[in-house]
């Protein structure tokens, strides 16, 4: 017995070695994301552990909205962000060291997560009825204010005529009740639970593509030069983490809650954020060209200039 309790030992001293270094073998990766719903691929993925099973450590830093992951890929607080396509393609014309490498959250006209919103008493019927009118957005010069701009030229209106008040998501609702604004591109979870208080006037977002992808996951250049392989799994794990979310929607529900601290019971009320499974140049370029289109991006370009040389 006491030969083989110590042969026990000896085999458990071998194995714990092996264990310990499997666990240090993880590739540490810096992170960054919002607690929005189109940015949260990264938090499926960790909760689900699809990049631990990819050999990644993921150190996650979670910012107050894309534009905060943009400076903090910029300060180089973080390798791997996700951001606002807008936003990625002003820092390619600014000449930052950043590659797309995967999708994030989509829109698509059957499921439409961001409209053109009025306060349910407006009298407004046409475009043409908002020439001159104040419009809400939560963003200036981004892709909101430019899909408004399309989706009012496209009906008949005159966007040169419009004006833009930038407005946190929150306060649009009591901002249009109120008279503040006209109208207001307002996006889930405020869309549903303003929805006894709102009219939706139009899907500004159809104006520029019936599907389009809203966000996408960006690197620093240096790192993935580094990193290859690291940014090949990282890829991957995002991959996986789409696939789930997007089979699995009740499941993602209590992880989305956790991080935006949304109610459950709005999340299920709530049109749901689907996930591209794939870098599709075409669910991009039309965001890119409508803000050249509106002179929010200095000039149009091909956004296959954005990829990661890569990215597969």
């Amino acid at each position: 017995m006491k030969r083989a309790t110590f042969a026990a030992l000896v085999a458990g001293a071998a194995v714990a070695p092996r264990v310990a270094r499997a666990q240090s073998a993880l590739t540490p990766v810096r992170v960054g994301t919002a607690p929005v719903e189109s940015y949260a691929l990264m938090f499926y993925g960790i909760e689900r552990g699809f990049f631990k099973a990819a050999g990644l450590d993921v150190q996650m830093q979670v910012f107050g909205a894309g534009g905060g992951v943009m400076q903090g890929a910029g300060g180089g607080a973080i390798d791997i962000g996700c951001a606002n396509v807008g936003a990625q393609a002003n820092a390619h014309i600014a000449g930052l060291p950043f590659a797309m490498i995967a999708a994030g959250g989509l829109y698509s006209t059957n499921s439409p997560t961001t409209v053109l919103a009025v306060a349910k008493n407006a009298t407004f019927k046409t475009a043409k009825d908002l020439n001159g009118k104040t419009i809400g957005v939560s963003t200036l010069h981004d892709l909101q204010q430019a899909s408004v701009l399309k989706w009012v030229d496209a009906n008949g209106g005159d966007s040169s005529t419009l004006k833009f008040a930038e407005t946190p998501v929150p306060v649009m609702a009591p901002a249009l009740a109120a008279g503040r604004i006209d109208a207001a591109c307002l996006l889930e979870p405020s869309l549903t639970a303003a929805k006894d208080d709102i009219r939706i006037f139009g899907k500004c977002y159809d104006a520029i593509a019936k599907s389009l992808m809203i966000t996408s996951h960006f690197a620093n250049t240096a790192w993935l030069d580094a990193h290859p392989d690291a940014a090949h799994a990282f890829i991957g794990a995002l991959r996986e983490s789409a696939r789930w979310a997007n089979r699995n929607l009740a499941a993602s529900s209590a992880i989305l809650a956790d991080k935006s601290k949304i109610p459950l019971e709005t999340i299920a009320a709530m049109h749901r954020v689907q996930f591209g499974e794939a870098l599709d140049p075409a669910l991009i370029q039309p965001v890119i060209d409508a803000s050249a289109q509106y002179k929010f991006l200095p000039k149009d370009f091909n956004v296959s200039e954005m990829f990661w040389a890569q990215a597969r």
